[in-house]
């Protein structure tokens, strides 16, 4: 397979949530290829990908991060789902900050032309690819508060990750005690 490029925005669980996450993939049984512990993460908005990784891109999507703003917010995947090549954790409820933060992302990179024309927000941390039976059904909650995002460039092929940039999610409303 010839490597490409692409980058994303994403959010990343912490090491010990990406562990449980772990565990919940290998007793699935080892079937397919699995997602490694340190890559798991929910997308959050993607690129095309690139024969080489273009610099105005990662240039443009490192202002595109710099731009975002919003609260830190719970996250609970709690459904185990099987598609035709993929099995991923998904919540069974979408928090309204996440769908907040998305969209800001979403935007920004649709004006600038960035977003991959055929993608589409479905919250879910891919555990593992694989083909096999479809199915959905209930786990233990794993749950975190996203803290930050992340921008990643992905070397497709390599399966390789390199972060291009992290930006904190900053709570802007003061909490009363």
């Amino acid at each position: 397979m010839q490597t490409c490029h692409r980058l994303f925005f994403a959010l990343q669980p912490p090491i010990a949530e990406a562990r449980r996450m772990g565990l919940i993939r290998d007793a699935l049984g080892g079937a397919g290829t699995p997602v490694a512990n340190e890559r798991l993460h929910v997308t959050l908005g993607i690129t095309n990908d690139y024969a080489a990784l273009p610099h105005d891109l990662a240039h443009r999507a490192r202002q595109i991060g710099d731009s975002i703003a919003g609260d830190p917010f719970a996250l609970c995947l709690d459904r185990l789902s099987a598609g035709a090549r993929s099995v991923a954790l998904r919540p069974s409820r979408r928090p309204p900050a996440l769908t907040a933060l998305q969209k800001r992302i979403d935007d920004r990179m649709l004006y600038w032309g960035m977003r991959r024309g055929d993608w589409s927000f479905s919250p879910h941390v891919t555990l593992a690819y694989r083909e096999g039976p479809v199915f959905l059904e209930p786990v233990a909650p794993v749950a975190w508060e996203a803290r930050e995002i992340v921008l990643i460039h992905s070397v497709v092929g390599a399966t390789r990750h390199i972060e291009l940039g992290r930006w904190p999610l900053v709570r802007h409303q003061l909490e009363l005690f």
